[in-house]
């Protein structure tokens, strides 16, 4: 059976508190974004083609209209933001073409 990637959207506390949690032993990246950031529209299409490409990754975004407080979890202060979590380790890319890049070649 073939895995594809996966996207989950965090839209409450409950599922940010949980996310939280997955930080200290967890691999994952966490896109922060905005519906009313043009470069965040655009970026909606690459994410639908890569989330249909085979990969085990799992992609959490987090809208700053449901969750405004949760940018301040990374010092999130631009979008699109690409937080790289690896078992307590953070890496963020804020500039457009970094984290377009990653969809293109993931």
């Amino acid at each position: 059976m073939v895995q594809v990637k996966q996207l989950v959207r965090v839209t409450n506390e409950k599922e940010l508190s949980a996310l939280y949690q997955k930080k200290k032993y967890g691999t994952f990246k966490i896109l922060f974004t905005s519906t009313w950031d043009k470069s965040c529209l655009r970026l909606e299409k690459v994410i639908a083609k890569w989330e249909k490409k085979e990969g085990d990754e799992i992609l959490y975004v987090i809208n700053s209209w449901d969750l405004p407080a949760a940018f301040s979890m990374y010092t999130i202060t631009s979008v699109p933001s690409l937080v790289h979590l690896k078992k307590g380790r953070v890496r963020v890319d804020v500039e457009y073409p970094t984290v377009y890049r990653f969809f293109d070649a993931s």
